[in-house]
């Protein structure tokens, strides 16, 4: 339950500390039990030995109570608080979103709707106005789903309710605050194993808490009440999105989730938006909304037309006036089946609106699709001079000194055109900065980066640190080439490890600044400081725990540690790394009985191709066996026949064997690694199938949350054992080189994404500042913020801008 959830939170501390004591009184008790029965104290004395324990225990046990009741009570009093500052920042977000959809003034376009109350529902039956609907359901919110085609104003209508319902809050402040989120974000529920019981995970009330958290920064014990006691309506918009054509096993299980959220008085509220097309194929596969009220929004008429053009033009002559009589006049026109569409009705009117100079008449179009491509093909110009007339006035006016305006620029229409296509992603967002430049041009950019910078510093730092450690340590055991052959491994890594990063992570400016006030001074600073801070940590602390590592192994203990020792600790080793990589991503071993099988054969495959190359001797023939089994891999890859995972295992195995390693106890840690990796490889292939892998990985990371005070400890003892265990195959000059490319490579981050983004800008698909860019936009109209990432207003949009690679000059 969602409640048990606060309450772990709010007992946390408590939970450590009672279990703290008891620990302290379980050791107290054993050692006594044991120096009785072994003669060292008599039994008379272990009610004064165990004064202390247990005096501390119960001191424990107290504080524990108190801190947990102070919690509590601090929690029960700040709710209210928690509950106004999230409307307050809903508010500041919806009302800009209004803004953006609407334009200044917010004129909403009064549509009809089709009201179908749910069956003993207070709501009126039959044809409504929009105004209506707001007005009843912010009086007694309920189960809302508004549906209607594209294009037809069910996320406008999302906004205007969220902001009815915000501004009702004025008259009781302890009402429910609206929240909109994109329900295509909903992660699905499942279950895990946890001692032999079955117990959910993720699901709708979760993500709802997370998404307080994330979007709006609520405390997390405050988020859970919030949505425990329901007093938040979630506004959910994009049903239709959740999955693509032909499937619906996304959007089955989040109607089952929404129909199971419940509060006292039965169904709790929300609003749903969905396409109507796609709303009736989920109800004829018996999947709905129960106990909800069910709008269809219909297309704009004549009447609605006028009233529309009259408030956008504050009354004054238009050369949209002329658009309710061609509708009236030709219901069965293009223009009247077009501008049905509130989306193309304001389009229209930004088009059209200004000056008409230039422009081809309305009544000239013989269909709807001419008119809708000639309106798309002038809605990035009318927007970005819009938008330039906005920064213009913003630099010269005082009242808008403060406004995102004034921190904007001029762009031309375009290079806009050609921005946006360039920069356009699936399924209506933007693509990452990696994925415009393309894939293979970011991995040779990150791997060249890295040598470019590593290989001049490993020239000259080595060898200026050669006379600060003693000259009996400075050695390369298994030759220089060895040496680099490491550093060139971890710079290759490090590389692709980038190009993953930069392929997947979306602006560097997060989307949702975008929408709040700009950062202070002191802010940015001390986030820049922040930022310094971690580089630096993850430079230095990693190289130098490396190089500690190493130097243990010259220590006067070193030689004294048996072989088995060093055969137990590269076990460890061996297990801790590919473990920690493998659950650290969303990493599945196999899906399907050929990529099983592809577990186990391909190890086979490597293993004999181990043998050919460890009787090969010249460097030709192990080139030429090393393509043919690389060329093996990646046709086993492309074939479906074997994944990553199992790629992994057939090479490791096949290093193994080339190499001539053993795996006797007597081998010492080089010799204890394989068998590390080997169990590893096992476990993973019975616990990381696509069935198993979110289980495994969720407990995994349940625990690792419970000790997550302990990481930064473990990854400094993994990297000093990394260290210790390296010095022996490399030498102590050997580890010192590649320490040094450790502290380098976290540092050509900034450097690889300003050459992708001049590389995107060479290519005319980005400008040289694409988060400023993006953040204009959005303010200009043409994206949209939906689940903190940036999308198109629009998808029709996004496809002509696909369909047109250069602007029409119709």
């Amino acid at each position: 339950m969602l409640r048990d959830m606060g309450a772990r939170q709010a007992r946390g501390p408590a939970r450590w500390l009672f279990l703290g004591g008891a620990a302290t009184l379980a050791v107290s008790g054993v050692w006594a039990v044991w120096s009785v029965r072994s003669g060292g104290m008599q039994a008379q004395d272990v009610a004064g030995v165990l004064g202390l324990p247990l005096g501390v225990f119960g001191l424990v046990v107290g504080s524990a109570i108190s801190l947990s009741a102070l919690r509590l009570q601090r929690a029960s009093d700040g709710l209210g608080v928690a509950l106004d500052r999230l409307a307050s920042a809903v508010e500041d977000v919806e009302v800009a979103e209004r803004t953006h959809m609407l334009g200044t003034g917010a004129h909403l376009i009064d549509l009809h709707v089709d009201v179908e109350p749910r069956g003993g529902g207070t709501a009126p039956r039959g044809w409504q106005r929009l105004s209506d609907v707001a007005r009843w359901y912010c009086e007694a919110p309920g189960r809302l789903v508004v549906t209607g085609p594209p294009g037809a104003g069910k996320t406008v209508l999302a906004v205007h309710l969220v902001v009815r319902l915000l501004a009702a809050r004025s008259v009781d402040s302890l009402a429910p605050v609206p929240v909109r989120l994109s329900i295509r974000d909903l992660p699905p529920a499942g279950g895990r194993r946890w001692w032999g019981s079955r117990k959910a995970r993720g699901g709708l009330e979760r993500w709802l808490v997370a998404s307080l958290v994330t979007a709006y920064d609520v405390d997390g014990f405050a988020a859970v009440e919030l949505v425990a006691r329901r007093l938040v309506i979630p506004v959910l918009d994009g049903l239709d999105e959740m999955d693509t054509e032909g499937e619906s096993e996304r959007a089955e299980q989040a109607l089952s989730a929404l129909n199971g959220y419940q509060g006292l008085g039965g169904s709790a509220p929300l609003v749903l938006t969905c396409r109507e097309e796609r709303y009736a194929e989920l109800g004829s596969q018996q999947a709905w909304l129960r106990e909800a009220t069910v709008l269809r929004i219909a297309g704009v008429d004549a009447d609605q037309a006028d009233a529309y053009v009259q408030l956008r033009s504050d009354g004054r002559p238009s050369p949209m006036d002329a658009v309710a009589g061609v509708m009236r006049g030709s219901a069965a026109g293009p223009v009247a089946g077009l501008l049905s569409s509130p989306f193309y009705l304001g389009l229209a009117f930004a088009v059209y609106g200004g000056s008409s100079q230039g422009l081809r008449p309305l009544t000239e179009f013989r269909s709807e699709d001419e008119l809708r491509e000639y309106l798309l093909a002038r809605c990035v110009p009318t927007a970005t001079a819009a938008a330039n007339a906005a920064v213009r006035q913003a630099r010269v006016s005082v009242a808008q000194a403060g406004t995102v305006w004034s921190r904007q620029r001029e762009y031309e229409a375009g290079a806009v055109h050609r921005w946006l296509r360039g920069m356009a992603g699936v399924e209506g967002g933007v693509a990452s900065l990696g994925n415009v430049v393309g894939k293979w041009i970011t991995l040779a950019l990150s791997v060249a980066t890295g040598f470019a910078l590593v290989v001049p510093v490993l020239l000259v730092v080595p060898d200026m640190l050669a006379g600060c450690f003693p000259g009996g340590w400075w050695e390369h055991r298994s030759g220089l080439g060895m040496s680099w052959f490491w550093v060139g491994l971890l710079t290759l890594g490090a590389g692709v490890g980038w190009m993953i990063t930069l392929c997947d992570r979306g602006p560097s400016r997060p989307p949702e600044r975008t929408r709040q006030r700009p950062a202070r001074v002191g802010e940015r600073l001390v986030a820049a400081a922040r930022r310094a801070c971690r580089t630096g940590y993850g430079a230095l602390v990693p190289a130098a725990a490396t190089v500690l590592g190493a130097s243990l192994a010259y220590s006067d203990w070193y030689g004294e540690v048996p072989l088995q020792g060093w055969y137990a600790l590269g076990v460890v080793i061996g297990g801790t790394l590919p473990t920690a990589f493998a659950l650290s991503e969303d990493f599945v071993a196999h899906t399907d009985c050929r990529e099983r099988k592809g577990c186990v054969v391909v190890p086979v495959l490597g293993w004999l191709a181990g043998l050919v190359l460890s009787e090969t001797d010249s460097l030709a023939a192990v080139s030429i066996c090393w393509a043919v089994v690389a060329g093996a891999g990646i046709l086993l890859r492309h074939l479906g026949l074997a994944r990553s995972y199992a790629l992994a295992g057939g090479a490791f195995t096949c290093l193994f064997v080339a190499d001539g390693g053993s795996l006797r106890p007597d081998g010492g840690l080089t010799a204890g690694a394989p068998v590390g990796f080997a169990t590893v490889y096992v476990l993973g292939y019975f616990l990381l199938g696509s069935h198993r892998a979110g289980d495994t990985r969720d407990t995994a990371r349940r625990v690792g949350q419970r000790v997550e005070w302990l990481h930064p400890l473990g990854n400094f003892l993994v990297l000093t054992l990394a260290g210790l265990g390296g010095a022996a195959e490399l030498g102590f000059a050997g580890i010192v080189l590649v320490a040094t490319a450790l502290a380098i490579l976290p540092l050509i981050g900034p450097l690889i994404h300003a050459l992708l983004v001049l590389t995107a800008f060479l290519q005319r698909r980005t400008p040289l500042t694409p988060d400023t860019f993006l953040a204009w936009a959005y303010h200009a109209g043409l994206l949209r913020i939906v689940g903190g990432a940036y999308q198109f207003r629009h998808s029709e949009l996004q496809e002509w801008l696909d369909r047109n690679p250069t602007p029409s000059s119709r």
